[in-house]
């Protein structure tokens, strides 16, 4: 299916940096995308972990 949107310049030139077509650009940025969102980590988790350890370590 193809549908006509009207999208910036500069935003068709970024999305062709990712791919030939400005459609296989956005495939592509999305799917960058959704891998960093997985290899995030959640900083208040980190802290919380840590903050345990320190705890636990205070009465040696």
């Amino acid at each position: 299916m193809s549908r006509v949107v009207r999208i910036q310049n500069d935003a068709a030139e970024i999305a062709l940096t990712y791919g030939p077509t400005i459609s296989e650009g956005i495939r592509t940025m999305h799917a960058l995308l959704q891998k960093q969102k997985r290899c995030a980590f959640d900083a208040e988790a980190v802290r919380s972990v840590v903050r345990e350890e320190l705890e636990s370590l205070q009465g040696y």
